[in-house]
């Protein structure tokens, strides 16, 4: 039958159909481009504007990029008398509300397309069925521009050409377009290869009807649907424009319908069954895009065909994780939206300064202070106004933040710096709007006076530990009493003032139980610094004093404390105008004072605080003698170089390690005594971006250069104050089993991470050792992730560094791939509005997702690295196996992958339950599934047939077969985590009902592979217990097992490979010239963990060689080596945690074995059954 007839006869036949009943949705919905707010027309329906974000709780809104706005009320041919422009067109409805509706429209902006998505019903609820009404009156250009529609991922249109500007209203009608999700989502795209692409709309409708539903019973695949569309046909030419003063000139007979299939993305044919992705659904366009066949989960959404939604809160957001090698970047959610900076947004390259201090004591703990989104400037407000918070994160082993709790400050619109005490009480600066100040002030508005305050929080409980206190000046024109005056004022918007200190610094000094506050301050007109430091236990100030001061903030809302008294106090330092342009500083535990860097109109200078005196701490000495405002400094130059902007410094021993910027040399590494010598000065990369003054990149009028520059202590804490060129180096060993030579450690490494940011605006990374040596390769994270100005790292008890922020995409790629970190603009301004009720706005496109930082040492590579400490009289290497992001890097090949079968013990041991089998169109495809289930640990993939291995104990071995492919999904080491009785159990102690929680750390993971990189990462892993999203981490032996379905039980053999006379040897047999080929099996691994994993699963192996990408499984005993480059030779020799547990069950058939030899000696053959057994 030809496809005409067929056609025919289908619509002959939709007449007689009944349709499905109707949903729950609303009745109807609608858009009004080009309008900032909504409008009510005469019908009494809303129509909303399109600045709204979508989020899943509201009506709907754009997604991704924000439109723009486009209206034209010229007059026809310039003539008044000839009534204002209009379309000739309209629909009979809008008569009344044409210039509303009609008379602007939507168009694109950052990006050639623009999207909305209307949220009609629940998710959950049955589908809806609706009419999308599309009208467009161009008002602008000459016509001809193409645009595709789609509808729910789908092309319902495509190429429709515009007309002339103020010619014809374009409408269609897109029948029976049902619900997803309970959305529906329409996208309008330009044409990429034109010249200036168009993508806009004057209004879209969304009524809920069955109208086209009996016209179309097309089956159109499962990546298609069918809709009947009408369109208004032009009868108009381009001269034809109309007036305010002409009829309608709609004809609903020129109203022209058809029914047809609209395909997803891929495919083609007029019933969507051509092209690879015909038949594959990825739950476009909320889920997922087809690629090549394969779908691509998109915002948080999972499953094979992305069928799975995250879970999002009332503002859209989702948790999430990207991994960049030794570089986690997690998405967490906030209670509220993240403000931006009151006005200047290009000063911060950011929100909101949202600083970061790790726990004292808690190595997976990190608290940051951040500021509630809401206006505030309100006269009569009396200082309730806006909300901050300090929160709390847990930091997983593969460095994934948790947002674990908030606390909230009612009546403080900003916060800043943040530390925390020996005991556990996070301060955090919070500044307080307080109108009289603000009213009163002696100069620019932009220079008016805060109240600036300590929030505490017991971080125990994260609860409020006291009321706020204030820290620093008392506002007021005389000076009346103690700490009064204009000498010192924290601004509220002052350029230059937060230009160099953003909101401000906090540092506690616990050997002195001191605060200390450093800002950005105004004097007047005039910008300087102000420093102010109190006891942590200081007495409040007299009720006599209080009565002094002239517009005072109310007792019980904020507590005002004496100042302490020392050699760091002058009055200079308590309030001065210098023209203060950079600040920053650190304590340092061991001089016990704080180092700080500034600079004015010359060089950065160094100065020690002076809170050491000698019997706490090291009086300040050399160089940094007599500290005080004017005295104690050391300037920062070096041969012909001049530091010219302070950055960062950390302490290093008992000197500082420093990063600045300087005038030869950029983004400089320094060493400074702590006598004020500069003993080290080597330019890291001498291209320095400048400051950008605008969402354009251009750079201030002063061409100012930096502060994008960070360096922070990595692999150990700024506690031990680490230092010294033994870059890399093994400071702490802690042995999985004390009589290795072999082992897994806990690093302390001597080394920092260095961050700058080159003039192309491209932001890296480099570890240097404490010498400033670069000894890694430098990393390029523009992609990845930004970190703020006025915000420092802060690095844990276990040495991961960690910073947190939020930004926007760059949607054009201005300043770095696109959609990576905004790094020039991340973030909009509040905006200041002086005549309104409120001085200071909600923070355009504000988001409540937070961005969380970490870099770890632990995780990147496989390292081999030799113990060179001066304090150990043994000579130990150590092989450091780290996880890395090998979950997202990629599988890695069993054997060579290619040509190989998977298997279980060995080459023959291939049982139906080691897998399951799912259908994959390629391996890509194959790993997808393998993804998807959380026990998996590889995949064998042949034309067509996937199998998702899940088998407790690994893939072991392979077998050679053509057309096969077998990857592992294995974290580096897991080869010596072997499943206890099967492995399909759950673990216990010394008896089946041995299940102590003091026996493991229970953690939230819910993934196999996770929990085995936790349980490697763990110098006190004996073994896991995996169970869906429950991961327990032993730390005693497991002798027994219990019977517990979807549980899995592994326990960690000892170190079991081992160096044969160091690095750098290639195995021989008898002598060093013994080499016969018998010896041993050259097996195509591609990494020395490969190499590890294919010996492990071969009887007898006795060892294993491997050198650039060749591997040597050997069977004979290796008794000597010989000295070759690039060569690693590994004696293995199991030793089985569970021993005693093995003996008992097989006590009698080894009964004989174990009298005649110790532990040490059993030998790989005699215990091969047992060691997979457990």
């Amino acid at each position: 039958m030809a496809l005409g007839s067929f056609l025919t006869m289908v619509l002959m036949l939709r007449e007689a159909i009944a349709v499905v009943p109707q949903g729950p949705g609303l009745e109807w919905l609608g858009i009004n481009g080009g309008f900032s707010e909504d409008y009510v027309d005469h019908l009494g329906r809303r129509w909303h504007h399109t600045k709204e974000k979508w989020t899943p709780t509201g009506w709907g809104g754009y997604v991704a990029f924000k439109p723009r706005d486009y209206t034209n009320t010229a007059y026809l041919n310039g003539n008044q008398s000839l009534g204002r422009m209009r379309c000739r067109n309209w629909p009979a409805e809008y008569e009344p509300d044409y210039d509303a509706l009609l008379q602007h429209y939507s168009r694109e902006a950052d990006a050639p397309n623009q999207t909305f998505r209307a949220n009609l019903q629940d998710a959950s609820a049955k589908v809806s069925y609706y009419t999308v009404k599309y009208q467009f009156c161009e008002k602008n250009r000459n016509g001809g521009a193409k645009m595709n529609i789609m509808i729910n991922g789908k092309l319902v249109k495509r190429d429709f050409t515009t007309s002339c500007h103020h010619t014809i209203t374009d409408i269609y009608h897109f029948k029976c377009i049902p619900t997803q999700s309970g959305m529906i989502e329409v996208s309008i795209q330009g044409d990429p290869t034109a010249k200036k692409p168009q993508a806009r709309f004057s209004t879209l409708e969304f009524e809920k009807s069955l109208d086209g539903c009996g016209e179309c019973e097309l089956s159109c695949g499962v990546n298609g649907f069918c809709s009947s569309s009408s369109h208004y046909e032009n009868p108009y030419s381009c001269g034809d424009r109309g007036s305010e003063f002409l009829h309608n000139e709609f004809d609903p007979e020129k109203l022209r319908s058809n029914a047809s299939c609209a395909c997803g993305s891929g495919v083609q044919g007029d019933f969507c069954e051509l092209g690879v992705c015909a038949k594959t659904s990825c739950n476009e366009p909320f889920g997922g895009v087809c690629l090549n066949g394969t779908c691509a989960c998109l915002s948080g959404y999972a499953g094979r065909s992305c069928e799975r939604p995250p879970e999002t809160d009332q503002f859209g957001c989702y948790s999430q994780e990207e991994v960049y090698g030794p570089l986690t970047v997690s998405t967490i959610c906030l209670p509220e939206l993240i403000a931006g900076p009151a006005r200047h947004g290009h000063l911060f390259r950011g929100p909101s300064p949202m600083q970061g201090v790790s726990d004292r004591t808690k190595a997976d703990t990190v608290y940051f202070s951040w500021t509630a989104d809401t206006k505030y400037g309100k006269r009569d407000a009396a200082g309730s106004e806006g909300r901050v918070y300090a929160s709390k994160l847990k930091i997983g082993p593969q460095g994934a933040a948790i947002l674990e709790s908030s606390v909230a400050f009612e009546g403080f619109v900003r916060a800043g710096g943040v530390d925390v005490t020996e005991d556990g009480v996070l301060g955090m600066l919070c500044a307080k709007y307080w109108h009289p100040w603000v009213e009163h002030t002696n100069s620019h508005l932009d220079k008016a006076a805060m109240v600036l305050a300590v929030c505490e929080v017991n971080t125990s409980t994260m609860t409020r530990q006291r009321t706020p206190w204030q820290i620093g000046k008392q506002y007021q024109e005389s000076t009346t009493a103690p700490n009064t005056g204009i000498w010192g004022s924290y601004p509220l918007t002052a350029w230059f003032a937060q230009r160099s200190a953003g909101y401000g610094y906090l540092l506690y000094a616990p050997a002195q139980q001191l605060w200390t506050a450093w800002y950005g301050a105004t004097v007047g007109s005039h910008t300087g610094f102000a420093m102010h430091t109190y006891h942590r236990d200081a007495p409040e100030i007299s009720q006599e004093e209080y009565a002094k001061y002239t517009y005072p903030v109310p007792r019980e809302m904020v507590e005002l404390r004496e100042e302490a008294e020392g050699p760091w106090r002058d009055h200079h330092r308590t309030g001065t105008g210098d023209h203060q342009a950079s600040a920053a500083w650190r304590y340092h535990p061991r001089l016990k004072d704080i180092g700080l860097q500034k600079h004015t109109h010359g060089p950065v200078y160094m100065q020690q605080y002076g809170l050491a005196n000698g019997s706490v701490g090291q009086l300040p000495a050399g160089e940094f003698a007599n500290p005080g405002h004017k005295t104690g400094r050391l300037e920062m130059l070096f041969g012909e170089d001049t530091g010219i902007q302070a950055n960062a410094l950390r302490p290093c021993g008992e000197d500082w390690i420093v990063g600045i910027i300087a005038k030869v040399g950029g983004n400089v590494c320094a060493k400074v005594t702590r006598l004020g010598e500069i003993t080290t000065w080597k330019s890291i990369e001498p291209s320095v971006g400048k400051m950008p003054c605008g969402s354009s990149g251009g750079a201030c009028g002063d061409g100012a250069k930096g502060r994008m520059l960070r360096i922070a202590p990595l692999g150990s804490s700024e506690e031990e104050a680490l230092c010294g060129a033994t870059a890399r180096g093994c400071f702490q060993t802690v042995p999985v089993k004390q009589h290795h030579v072999m082992s897994w450690c806990r690093l302390a490494l001597l080394q920092f991470l260095f961050g700058y940011e080159k003039e192309d605006r491209t932001r890296w990374l480099v570890e240097v050792d404490g010498d400033c040596n670069e000894i890694s390769e430098k990393m390029d994270v523009t992609q990845s992730t930004h970190w703020p100005l006025y915000q420092d790292w802060t690095t844990t008890t276990a040495g991961e560094v960690v910073w947190v922020t939020t930004w926007q995409a760059d949607v054009k790629g201005s300043f770095g791939p696109v959609g990576s970190p905004n790094g020039v603009w991340p973030y909009k301004p509040k905006p200041q509005l002086e005549e309104e009720e409120y001085l200071f706005d909600l923070t355009p496109e504000a988001t409540n997702a937070a961005k969380v930082t970490v870099y770890s040492p632990w995780r990147g590579t496989t390292t081999s690295m030799s113990s060179t400490a001066s304090s150990s009289t043994l000579s130990t290497t150590v092989v450091v196996i780290s996880t890395s992001i090998w979950l997202l890097s990629g599988f890695q090949p069993a054997e060579g992958g290619e040509d190989r079968a998977c298997r279980g013990a060995s080459a023959s041991d291939n049982h139906a339950t080691y897998y399951v089998v799912v259908e994959a169109s390629s391996l890509e495809a194959c790993q997808h599934a393998c993804l998807d289930q959380p026990l998996c640990s590889g995949v064998e993939y042949s034309p067509g047939r996937c199998e998702v291995w899940t088998r407790p104990g690994g893939i072991r071995s392979t077998k050679p077969l053509r057309g096969f492919s077998c990857y592992r999904l294995e974290p580096p080491g897991a080869f010596a985590l072997r499943p206890v009785d099967g492995g399909h159990r759950a673990c216990r102690g010394q008896t089946a009902s041995d299940n102590s929680p003091e026996y493991m750390k229970v953690l939230p993971i819910g993934r196999l592979f996770d929990c085995k990189a936790a349980c490697l990462q763990d110098p006190d892993c004996t073994g896991i217990e995996f169970s869906l999203g429950r991961c327990e981490v032993w730390t005693r032996s497991i002798h027994a097992s219990a019977e517990i379905s979807n549980f899995t039980c592994l326990a960690l053999e000892g170190p079991s490979f081992r160096e044969v006379n160091g690095p750098g040897q290639a195995c021989r047999g008898a002598h060093k010239s013994d080499n016969l080929m018998s010896y041993y099996e050259v097996v195509p691994d591609t990494s020395l963990d490969a190499c590890m994993w294919s010996c492990t699963g071969r009887l007898g192996c006795s060892g294993v060689e491997f050198s650039q990408g060749r591997c040597e499984v050997w069977s004979q005993q290796i008794q000597a080596t010989i000295a070759l480059e690039g060569f690693a030779c590994l004696r293995y020799a199991p030793v089985l945690q569970n021993l005693q547990s093995f003996i008992r069950k097989r006590r009698q058939h080894f009964l004989g074995l174990l009298q005649t030899s110790s532990k040490e000696n059993l030998s790989r053959t005699k215990l091969e059954g047992a060691s997979e057994e457990l």
